[in-house]
């Protein structure tokens, strides 16, 4: 499975490359996808040759900075709350997007919580957590599954024998069933957006501070959320993430999906994009 990237390269504010790209209709309902940590736009495949999201809605997905064809600065000022709101407008702007949907996956639904803590709550129609959400920094600790705690060391190793190990222990956990989901030439290029990425990287990713005082006030008692999560995710707890997101997020649609792993965009893409469009047109006008 793969789909032609042709791209382009924005310029944060900050002068950091972020590789972006488009797909669907410039009349339809805009959503945006952010891919999670040690990953690349690839996940989204699916999503982008997906003739009926391809109708309805215009679809944009970038690579997050220190990921893919974007830039990778190495320094800790790098990843703060600021730089990445900042790329998420700067994408915006290019591709003439205003308050679209986000579809974020794991760690990138941090980045929902640095753009309401940067621009306010009104840059953003709404929420789907594309599985696994990691919701934002401070909650994130409450809801990882213990597979995942047993992982850390090898997954935040910096010896250079260590990353092959943790490039394919990495990958295997995405999956319920990797070796049916994922055939080898698919397996590669996932492997490749891990190992692409310095262990420094990841850590300056996962261990930056965060505000989300405003995304708890301003915005997620006011915007739609939807929710979807497989019951074999291994990143995060199943058990722990539906009654904190219930909690946190008042009003928040859940939708469980029984043998589906972490990766539920790439195992179970008819669901998923089901799922989305159902959700983003119910919530377009609100």
């Amino acid at each position: 499975m793969s789909t032609q990237r042709v791209g382009r390269l924005v310029n944060s504010a900050d002068g950091t490359r972020i590789w972006a790209d488009d797909a669907g209709n410039r009349a339809g309902i805009p959503v945006i996808f952010l891919h999670a940590l040690a990953c690349t736009s690839l996940v989204w495949d699916k999503q982008f040759c997906d003739a009926n999201l391809l109708q309805d809605l215009y679809m944009v997905r970038y690579e997050l900075r220190g990921h893919g064809q974007s830039d990778h600065p190495l320094s800790s000022e790098a990843y703060t709350s600021q730089k990445y709101a900042e790329d998420f407008k700067a994408v915006c702007e290019s591709f003439g997007i205003e308050k679209p949907f986000v579809c974020a996956w794991l760690s990138s639904a941090f980045i929902i919580v640095d753009i309401v803590d940067v621009y306010g709550p009104d840059q953003i129609a709404g929420v789907v957590y594309s599985g696994g959400p990691g919701i934002s920094h401070f909650l994130h600790r409450e809801i990882i599954h213990d597979h995942m705690k047993d992982k850390f060391p090898i997954l935040r190793s910096t010896d250079g024998d260590d990353l092959p190990k943790a490039a394919n222990v990495f990958v295997d956990s995405c999956f319920a069933n990797p070796e049916r989901d994922l055939p080898y030439e698919n397996r590669l290029q996932w492997l490749a957006g891990f190992l692409m990425q310095a262990p420094t990287v990841r850590v300056n990713t996962v261990t930056r501070p965060q505000s989300h005082a405003r995304w708890e006030t301003e915005f997620t008692p006011y915007k739609p959320h939807l929710l979807m999560h497989g019951v074999e995710d291994l990143h995060i707890d199943v058990r722990k993430v539906v009654p904190l997101t219930e909690r946190v997020i008042p009003g928040i649609e859940v939708k469980l999906l029984d043998g589906v792993g972490h990766a539920l965009a790439w195992e179970v893409p008819e669901k998923h994009n089901q799922y989305l469009l159902e959700f983003v047109k119910r919530h377009r006008d609100g």
